[in-house]
Formats: C-alpha cells, sequence, structure tokens
C-alpha cells in the first residue's frame, strides 16, 4: 500500500512539474513567428546552388510546415533547405522521411565539415540507389544541433530562438 501512495505521489508531482514544459510545446506549436524570411541562400558551403522544383508530396507537407522548403542542387549533391519560424513537431528527421520512401536507413558515425560544424549522417539505399544524408540545424547565434529532437527541446526550453535553418545534404555513394 505505501509502494502505491508513493509511486502516486511521484507521479503527481512528476506531472506538476512538467505543466509549464507541456504547456510550452502545445502553444509553441501555435506561435506566429514574427520572423521576416530573409531569402534563400545563393551558394552552399562555397559552391552555387540552383533551386529544383519540389515534388508533389512536399508540395503537399508544406502547406502545414511553420515556415519555408526549398530544394537545391550545387551540381553533386541535393541540399534541402527548411527554414523554421517556431518550434515544430512538423520537423522531421531525413532518416524519417527516407524510411517512409523505402530506403533503409543505416546510421553513420558524426561528420564534421570543413568549418568545423558537426553533421547526424545516415546511409540510405534502395535497390542500387544508395546515398549518404547527412543533416543539421541551426541557428543566427552560432547553435547548431545534428538532430531534430534535441534542437527541439532546446527550442521549446527557450535555450535557442528563432528562427532556424534545418539543411540536409545528400550524396550518392
Amino acid at each position: 500500500m505505501k509502494l502505491r501512495i508513493l509511486t502516486l505521489w511521484i507521479c503527481v508531482h512528476a506531472i506538476a512539474a512538467l505543466a509549464p514544459f507541456v504547456g510550452g510545446i502545445s502553444s509553441a506549436e501555435k506561435v506566429t513567428g514574427n520572423a521576416k524570411f530573409p531569402g534563400w541562400p545563393e551558394s552552399f558551403r562555397g559552391s552555387l546552388l540552383s533551386q529544383l522544383e519540389l515534388s508533389e508530396r512536399e508540395r503537399l507537407f508544406i502547406k502545414d510546415f511553420p515556415g519555408k522548403i526549398a530544394r537545391f542542387s550545387d551540381g553533386g549533391r541535393e541540399i534541402i533547405i527548411r527554414w523554421v519560424e517556431h518550434p515544430t513537431r512538423k520537423l522531421h528527421p531525413a532518416a524519417d522521411c527516407l524510411k517512409g520512401a523505402g530506403y533503409k536507413v543505416s546510421p553513420l558515425p558524426i561528420a564534421i565539415d570543413a568549418v568545423g560544424d558537426r553533421w547526424g549522417c545516415v546511409l540510405a539505399a534502395r535497390g542500387a540507389d544508395a546515398s549518404r544524408v547527412c543533416e543539421r540545424i541551426e541557428d543566427d547565434d552560432g547553435q547548431g544541433w545534428t538532430d531534430v529532437s534535441s534542437w527541439f527541446w532546446n527550442a521549446v526550453l527557450r535555450s535557442s530562438n528563432g528562427p532556424w535553418w534545418a539543411l540536409t545534404v545528400a550524396e550518392s555513394v
């Protein structure tokens, strides 16, 4: 009996302690950002970008996305750039989208690029098609995250202020 009361007491206090954060999560989805979209970059890591058409699936998804999405090529890689106004669960990891499209996804080690930024990477394979897909999310203050979940909690808990850039780079292997 004492154990049941203790368990109930712990659960009630845990819920009370988390209540401000849970409220923050649901209200974060409803916040309308005041940030003005600065436009798409003309280059990425020293390479000129050419904008590609969004697929029908991407155009449908963007209708409810709290920001903007565009696809680019730098001549050798495909780069998806998402500008995110406020914390949202609608920013999905690339691995989830790839799995949904029928790719077998295997995690790769964190990559560090030429400027010292860290990227979360996966190997995505479907038939003879294989790509190394790396992603990161960054804010204007120089903070960066290699996964959507760590970014989300930093954004919700206000450790980072938006807007944010979510970058996904895919290159054939």
